[in-house]
């Protein structure tokens, strides 16, 4: 009887899934407890300084922030951009996020559902519906998955599971490289984007690091 050391592809995903579960706790214990990097950077705000006008001539009450997007209703344009999901940790901070966002009419996403996909029982640790049934909430996915059976199915999925308003495609291939053993590809991706918007049928953005880039499927 031969003995080999391949493993089967349900111990590699698995595997995968464990470390995906793993990586994303580690995310979280690393920011709250480590020296981070981006610890110190703040809103950019301290640059600007506003010009003193002692007469307005406006009335405060009549000063609006709110708008629409996505057919919600925002009460300012604020997003909480996608932070975390996946982990029991990760689903209390995603209930917390959307209380505020339901509170202050804001926008929220959740992190990468890839892990939800592959390990269904960890869908609720995304979901949020229940506390903030009224914000713009968004879906999560990394773009690099279309490479790897990733298609209109998975992308539906996830949106029904959040029951998101509209999909957000990440793209941050060099984070995709660094953090994982997996050896991605970012090749085709103008490809299989245009592939994919031509024929989904819901709406979705796309989202890089450190700039959002916004992308709406008109009367869907």
């Amino acid at each position: 009887m031969n003995i080999t050391d391949k493993k089967s592809a349900r111990e590699q995903s698995i595997e995968s899934n464990t470390e995906i579960e793993a990586r994303k706790a580690e995310h979280l214990r690393v920011c709250l407890e480590e020296d981070v990097q981006f610890r110190q950077v703040t809103s950019g705000l301290e640059r600007y300084r506003f010009t003193h006008c002692g007469l307005p001539e406006l009335d405060r009450s009549e000063i609006n922030l709110a708008s629409s997007f996505l057919e919600k209703r925002l009460q300012a344009p604020i997003l909480i951009s996608s932070m975390t999901g996946g982990t029991e940790f990760a689903r209390l901070v995603n209930i917390r996020l959307a209380k505020i966002a339901q509170r202050y009419g804001l926008a929220m996403g959740v992190g990468s559902q890839r892990i939800i996909v592959e390990q269904p029982d960890l869908a609720p640790t995304f979901a949020v519906r229940s506390v903030a049934p009224d914000i713009l909430l968004l879906a999560n996915l990394g773009a690099v998955q279309l490479n790897y059976g990733y298609g209109l199915e998975q992308c539906l999925r996830m949106i029904e599971l959040l029951e998101a308003d509209a999909l957000i495609l990440h793209l941050n291939p060099l984070q995709e490289c660094v953090q994982s053993r997996e050896i991605l590809t970012s090749e085709d991706y103008c490809l299989k984007l245009r592939n994919y918007v031509k024929n989904c049928q819901f709406r979705w953005l796309s989202k890089r690091w450190e700039m959002a880039f916004l992308r709406v499927r008109p009367n869907v």
